[in-house]
């Protein structure tokens, strides 16, 4: 194998590796912080209850099914998602934050499971997304990272604030 396909190689099992490290990293952060600040507005407008909620509910009705049905149909349309109209009516305050951090975690694991099974030729395969487009799997692997990476890194900076 060339370099450029070893380094393709290493960078998708880093990439892998990442996203199975990011709900510890959130659980962390919430186990970090008294739980009577978990209902606390941050500077991101967002409780860090609602964030790890919406964390959880677009990894697990958003992407998760969409992974799912990109890596066993050929070229299926998918349905777009507007996550803030999902989370401001079906956000649940009184939901115990460890149940969201489990749930995040049990469908991070399945994604996780599905990435390492995936072969060089399921990276490729695509789907159609409205409003992204045409996407692969390795960019919805990554929009999958940066999802999570993006509220954690704003609860973080929010709470160190």
């Amino acid at each position: 194998m060339s370099d450029s396909f070893d380094q393709l190689l290493d960078y998708r099992a880093a990439l892998i590796e990442n996203c199975a490290r990011q709900p510890a990293a959130l659980a962390e952060l919430a186990h970090s912080t008294p739980e009577v600040e978990w209902h606390r507005r941050l500077a991101v407008g967002r409780t860090l209850h609602q964030a790890a909620a919406h964390v959880r509910d677009v990894e697990a009705l958003v992407f998760l099914p969409r992974f799912r049905r990109l890596l066993t149909e050929d070229h299926p349309i998918l349905e777009p998602f507007a996550s803030t109209d999902w989370t401001a009516e079906k956000y649940q305050p009184e939901e115990p934050l460890t149940k969201v951090l489990d749930e995040f975690a049990r469908a991070r694991e399945a994604a996780v499971s599905l990435m390492r099974s995936m072969t060089p030729e399921a990276w490729t395969r695509s789907a159609f997304h409205p409003p992204s487009g045409w996407r692969t799997t390795q960019w919805w692997v990554e929009r999958i990272y940066r999802h999570a990476r993006g509220h954690i890194a704003e609860i973080r900076q929010a709470l160190s604030a």
